[in-house]
Formats: structure tokens, C-alpha cells, sequence
């Protein structure tokens, strides 16, 4: 198979907790696919020039939730193919869910240690801000987020101690047997 035709795939969305990954691990196999990447922060910033963190800010919570969850909508809605970077905040909008498992997707689930995310939390000034005990927060998430993640991953990388290339490698090969699997049929 080329890397540039999985199959029926039309979207791969890279999922998971904030500082699991996603933007770096989806521009990454972006890239290696040839396809376009299609990253939640970056389009928040494009459409509103305002981070994640300023329309949390500004706005609220539940107003950036709203916001990542149409842009995901958008994202979706293209074309393709593409490598999709949602929000993590999307996985709780149950809409955002049912898209998800809409036909021609295939979510990768970049599933991490609360204690790692929690490391990578301020590793960038345009996350949202979720008080002092990052750990307490990733913990709190995960609680809520990783079964609805759980529910919608066709494959799911574990991200503690792995690299952005060992993890597109990974993500390549589960791609692929998928692919395969659905020209079978």
C-alpha cells in the first residue's frame, strides 16, 4: 500500500488528553502520508486570533469547549484525506463522538500517564489553564476522558517513554492492517 492511500480512509484523527501529543504525532504522520493536517489550536487561532488559553480566558470554559467542538465539525466535514488534531475537550461532546465514528475515520488514541501529561501541561503558552496541580487535573480528565477515548479508538498508542517517530511508526502499521483488512472485505 502507498502511504499516500489507506484504504477507505478519509480521516485520521489524532485523539487524547492536552500534552499527549497529538499535534506533534499528527503533523508528523501528516507528513509522512502526504495528506493535509488540520490542527484544532492552530484553526482556533487562524479563525479568531485567540488562543485555546484566551478564549478560555475571555470567554470560559465552556466557550472554548463549544469552539474546538465545531471546529472538529468543520475538520470532518472537508473532504480529506486529512490528519485531524482535535481538542481533547471534544471527546465529552457527544455529537463530537458520534461524528467520530462516522464512516472513513479511524481515531488513534494517544493514551498517557497522568503524570507525564501533567509534565507537558506548561510546555506551551497556548493551553488553556486548569489551576496549580496539574497532575490533579490530567488525573481528573482521564477519569472522565479515557473511557469516551476508550470507546472510540480504532488504535491506541501508549505515549509514555516513546517517541513521535516510534509513535507515527506504530500508528503507520495499525493504519495499514486496517486498510487492509477493509479492502477485503
Amino acid at each position: 500500500m502507498s502511504r499516500r492511500e489507506p484504504g477507505a480512509i478519509r480521516h485520521v484523527v489524532v485523539a487524547g488528553l492536552m500534552g499527549a501529543g497529538k499535534t506533534s504525532v499528527g503533523r508528523a504522520l501528516a507528513a509522512r502520508l502526504g495528506w493535509a493536517v488540520h490542527d484544532s489550536d492552530a484553526a482556533l487561532l487562524d479563525g479568531s486570533g485567540w488562543t485555546a488559553r484566551d478564549i478560555q480566558t475571555r470567554l470560559g470554559t465552556e466557550s472554548l469547549h463549544e469552539a474546538e467542538a465545531e471546529d472538529l465539525f468543520a475538520a470532518l466535514a472537508e473532504p480529506g484525506p486529512s490528519v485531524i488534531c482535535p481538542a481533547a475537550s471534544v471527546v465529552e461532546n457527544g455529537a463530537a463522538r458520534t461524528a467520530l465514528g462516522g464512516p472513513g475515520i479511524v481515531v488513534i488514541w494517544l493514551r498517557g500517564s497522568p503524570a507525564v501529561l501533567a509534565r507537558r501541561f506548561t510546555s506551551s503558552g497556548h493551553r488553556p489553564i486548569y489551576g496549580a496541580d496539574p497532575k490533579g487535573v490530567a488525573s481528573a480528565q482521564a477519569a472522565i476522558r479515557y473511557p469516551l477515548f476508550s470507546s472510540l479508538a480504532t488504535i491506541t498508542l501508549d505515549v509514555d517513554e516513546r517517541t513521535v517517530d516510534e509513535l507515527v511508526e506504530q500508528a503507520l502499521r495499525g493504519l495499514e492492517t486496517i486498510s487492509t483488512r477493509r479492502r477485503r472485505r
